[in-house]
């Protein structure tokens, strides 16, 4: 049976890395497409085109100071179109290699993939079986975004309205999973998730 290929979507900061770690305890092999990325940023060539299109104050010490690019492109859709056009190619390529490399690897039970613009770049389209919905509050992501990633209220909203209404990812999604409780809460849907749609059907059940 082909191995599942489960795609992660929700809003920003809903918890989607965390439903990923838990599956990749659960035997999973994660393509997360942020850690793609900031390695991208860390290529000569591209903190040079970086620097060429949005100027010298966004690099210091030779690397992109991703706070102050962030505070430059979530504030302006056509600086962050350009930003993407230099990026996005290069993390696909990147992602794609990791995909690969998930889907051959005989010890891996399921390849997930954490790529926070999934269904808005329409380039995965086609490449997972199966598409998994992270539902959490607004409030609750927006206290987890401060607590975790030091961002101030408000940014959530603001990095959320760049990407496709939330309604309409969870209409897309195949399985919705609450993350708006406890890590135990969520720990007991993983295990059911794993149980249903990766041991059952790596056993030829439905």
């Amino acid at each position: 049976m082909t191995k599942p290929v489960i795609a992660l979507a929700g809003g920003v900061a809903s918890g989607k890395s965390a439903v990923a770690e838990a599956l990749q305890r659960r035997g999973a092999a994660v393509v997360d497409a942020d850690h793609e990325g900031h390695e991208v940023l860390r290529e000569p060539a591209v903190i040079a085109e970086i620097k060429s299109a949005f100027g010298a104050d966004v690099i210091i010490d030779h690397q992109v100071d991703r706070k102050k690019l962030g505070a430059k492109v979530f504030a302006d859709p056509a600086l962050l179109a350009t930003l993407n056009a230099i990026t996005h190619p290069r993390i696909r390529q990147r992602t794609q290699a990791k995909i690969e490399a998930g889907l051959n690897d005989p010890n891996i039970k399921a390849v997930v993939l954490d790529i926070s613009l999934l269904l808005e770049s329409k380039a995965y389209e086609g490449k997972y079986s199966l598409l998994v919905f992270v539902e959490a509050e607004e409030s609750t992501r927006e206290t987890r975004a401060a607590r975790k990633r030091g961002w101030e209220m408000g940014e959530v909203a603001r990095r959320q309205a760049n990407q496709l209404e939330l309604n309409e990812k969870k209409q897309r999604a195949d399985v919705v999973i609450d993350n708006n409780g406890t890590p135990q809460d969520l720990e007991r849907q993983i295990d059911n998730f794993w149980q249903i749609h990766i041991e059952r059907s790596a056993a030829g059940g439905h």
